[in-house]
């Protein structure tokens, strides 16, 4: 009954501090357990209270830590914990927020540590979700749905200036004996202050130069714009299979690809690379996770596992990228290793 709870957990700590990937741990897992959940307690007659919720403490390690090289070696060691309250509307409908903490143990610019033992926020989330909108007769899938809002807490999103992000998910779900298949689409919309990135003058002090190529733009009296282009809206698939291989052991993969466009379109000039089109900002990416759990009690499981996240295709566009241990390029930390407590109630 408890597949998918700390894999949800863990990609909530590993992904929730980007924007763009605000909501994706909240697409199959936490409906899989609670659909499950609801239909034993209402078998059994029992009504459940109201109130509930997941707290996960994950440590995660980045491939860069185990480069040789000293000079391209980036280190990466996170501490994060998640919190996930929830209250039930009815046995098939749920509101919950989302909010992890973590802690930088070293220096760490992959995830805008930018010293050790940095604290940062993710965003703070909202959903509404309701885990059998449908069933189609005599297949036995099912098709749930969520409205996600995210709020602008973490750093990179207070970079970004972003107001909020919103976005509507669909899935569909099928037990076939003790494997579980899922698969959600997701479109989010993020809404911005301005289309690129600025930064505050009072907020990184005198002793820092603010400056990108062509020069900066002064948006208000201490507000600079420092190049590049925000994400406007997107488009997230989710692949999820899960399998029980035995009443408390399971083990689960979960693909993930992010289709999101930007705010600025670009002309094709003689200083475009040739693989390049003209047009609205596109940035695609995607990843896996393998994720092994083993259930302790009936409140309390651990997780082991990896999570990737890199660009679909190689710089050239000539070949396709695994989005599984990732470990052709180490010292990114496109690959990160995490073991994960987590509690549900």
């Amino acid at each position: 009954m408890r597949r998918g709870i700390a894999v949800a957990a863990v990609m909530v700590a590993l992904l929730s501090g980007s924007p763009s990937w605000a909501y994706q741990a909240e697409l199959a897992p936490p409906a899989i357990t609670e659909a499950e959940r609801a239909e034993q307690e209402k078998e059994a007659g029992k009504k459940p209270f109201p109130l509930g919720g997941n707290v996960s403490l994950t440590q995660s390690l980045g491939a860069g830590t185990f480069v040789e090289d000293e000079y391209v070696r980036r280190s990466a060691y996170d501490v994060s914990l998640s919190l996930n309250p929830y209250w039930r509307i009815t046995s098939m409908m749920r509101l919950s927020a989302g909010l992890s903490i973590s802690k930088a143990i070293v220096e760490n610019y992959d995830s805008s540590a930018t010293y050790k033992r940095r604290t940062l926020l993710s965003d703070v989330s909202l959903a509404l979700n309701h885990f059998r909108l449908w069933e189609i007769p005599k297949t036995g899938i099912r098709l749930s749905g969520s409205i996600s809002f995210s709020f602008p807490t973490s750093p990179q999103s207070r970079y970004r200036r972003l107001y909020f992000s919103s976005r509507a998910n669909v899935g569909l779900s099928k037990a076939i004996g003790p494997v579980y298949l899922s698969y959600s689409l997701g479109f989010f919309k993020n809404f911005n202050q301005y289309t690129t990135p600025a930064v505050s003058t009072s907020d990184v002090g005198d002793h820092v130069i603010l400056a990108h190529f062509e020069g900066n733009e002064q948006l208000t009296t201490d507000l600079v714009a420092t190049g590049g282009a925000n994400t406007s809206f997107g488009l997230l698939n989710m692949f999820l299979v899960s399998w029980n291989i035995t009443d408390r052991l399971s083990l689960a993969l979960m693909y993930n690809i992010n289709n999101s466009w930007t705010y600025t379109s670009y002309p094709k000039d003689e200083l475009s690379s040739p693989y390049a089109e003209a047009g609205r900002g596109q940035r695609d990416s995607h990843g896996g996770v393998i994720d092994i759990s083993y259930q302790i009690k009936d409140y309390l499981s651990v997780s082991l596992g990896s999570e990737t996240f890199v660009a679909p295709k190689s710089a050239d566009n000539k070949s396709f990228v695994f989005p599984f241990l990732n470990l052709s390029n180490n010292s990114r930390n496109n690959t990160y290793f995490y073991l994960s407590v987590t509690g549900t109630y």
